[in-house]
């Protein structure tokens, strides 16, 4: 059949239209078969499932760290508690994310990560100690690692020529969902309490399964749910190269900048320090989230560069620096610190796609390149609690600045350097 070279077909169109035969991120044929819904529709599900999942999160986060301090648990408790997800993340993401590449990624939506959204908010809703809410933050780990184990692989193959881009976009998803649970906690907690709130995010999790069900079904039809059970136990062991570790490096910097400051520092201090009630919380943490989301939406076109880098450290650094400081501007300072990590994920994504380019195993590849960032996490939020019950929040604002200037000069380098074919 003749083709006409200039003729442009969209290539929603395609999909919809025939049998496309492709290489998924395994390097397995796999097709979209007649009357599959093509690789938008089911990038829309993808983008529901994370706009409730991190509307319940971004809630969570809020909540879980406010309701310890006002039962009268010291910052290091808190810090303890809190530290517990990223350590169950660390263990649980490597396994499902096995599962995921030989297995296929919709499962794990459907099978792990809604069940577990459900069941840990459950826990906390009826938490009346300190293991319970251990136990409700070892199921939140499970919840988070399960997403995590598949969301970039579900997007790298759906969208294979955007991988970068496409990744990012999911991020700013997550930003404003996010600003939307934080956003209704602290309203809902100041006027109707910790019952009608937890309540709320239950049904939430309850209308997660919607899209969760159709995203397992339409993946199944179209046929990228089938992945690589082919996969050699030595595609696993293989070792990584320097060009991979660097990478992985880079994001544990961006993660001691950012983890241990939104996850407990940020909301203590504006509980312990500026006198904040749950409204104002609730509404700084909307706008740092929101702020975040647009930048990220806003220059999804926009390059890496040099410049982007510097604008980047110099106002996260100051920002983060004064904000122990800011008073009256606190608000202010929290947006910038939120503007530079809207324009630093484009970096951050970059990263992890030049880094499991062409993997056999890019579920296990992206979770191993998180184990260092894990630990980070951990011992960070961790020792985050005892440091500033000792020498106060200044030197922590500090450190987070320093780290993300390391982040933004780090990921510029890895963003130019030639990818070595031995970095996965």
């Amino acid at each position: 059949m003749p083709v006409t070279p200039n003729l442009k077909i969209p290539e929603r169109k395609i999909f919809k239209a025939e049998t496309r035969v492709t290489l998924n991120t395994h390097g397995h044929m796999s097709g979209d078969l007649h009357g599959a819904p093509d690789g938008e529709t089911r990038l829309k599900h993808i983008a529901a499932v994370v706009a409730i999942n991190y509307f319940v999160s971004g809630a969570l986060t809020l909540i879980i760290p406010l309701l310890l301090l006002e039962r009268k648990m010291n910052l290091a408790e808190v810090g303890a508690v809190l530290s517990v997800l990223p350590l169950v993340f660390l263990t649980a993401r490597l396994l499902l994310a096995v599962v995921a590449d030989r297995f296929g990624w919709a499962s794990m939506f459907t099978l792990v990560n809604w069940p577990s959204t459900f069941v840990s908010t459950l826990l906390y809703y009826t938490a009346a100690s300190v293991p319970a809410f251990l136990l409700g933050k070892i199921v939140e780990g499970l919840k988070e690692s399960s997403f995590w184990a598949v969301n970039r692989t579900a997007v790298f193959a759906l969208a294979p020529d955007q991988r970068e881009r496409r990744a990012t976009w999911v991020n700013g998803v997550i930003w404003l969902a996010t600003a939307v649970g934080s956003a209704f906690a602290g309203v809902s907690l100041a006027f109707w309490g910790f019952t009608f709130t937890m309540g709320i995010l239950l049904l939430a999790c309850a209308v997660m399964g919607i899209p969760t069900m159709l995203l397992w079904r339409n993946a199944k039809r179209a046929g990228t749910n089938l992945t690589s059970k082919q996969t050699s136990t030595m595609q696993y062991r293989r070792a990584r190269g320097r060009f991979f570790w660097l990478a992985s490096l880079a994001l544990t910097l961006y993660s001691l900048s950012t983890y241990p400051l939104t996850t407990l520092l940020l909301p203590a201090f504006m509980a312990t320090q500026i006198g904040y009630d749950y409204i104002s919380i609730g509404v700084v943490y909307m706008l740092y989230n929101l702020c975040a989301a647009l930048v990220t939406l806003k220059t999804l076109k926009h390059p890496t560069s040099d410049k982007r880098a510097f604008i980047q450290s110099a106002v996260g650094f100051s920002a983060s620096a004064l904000l122990a400081y800011a008073g009256f501007f606190f608000p202010a300072l929290v947006m910038a610190v939120a503007a530079t990590r809207g324009l630093s994920i484009a970096f951050f994504e970059l990263i992890i796609v030049k880094a499991t380019r062409d993997s056999a195993s890019v579920s296990f590849d992206i979770g191993l390149l998180h184990v260092p960032m894990r630990f980070a996490e951990f011992g960070s939020v961790l020792g985050a609690g005892v440091l500033a019950e000792a020498f106060g929040y200044t030197p922590l604002f500090i450190a987070s600045g320093l780290t993300f200037a390391a982040f933004s000069w780090l990921s510029l380098r890895i963003t130019r350097m030639e990818q070595p074919a031995d970095c996965t």
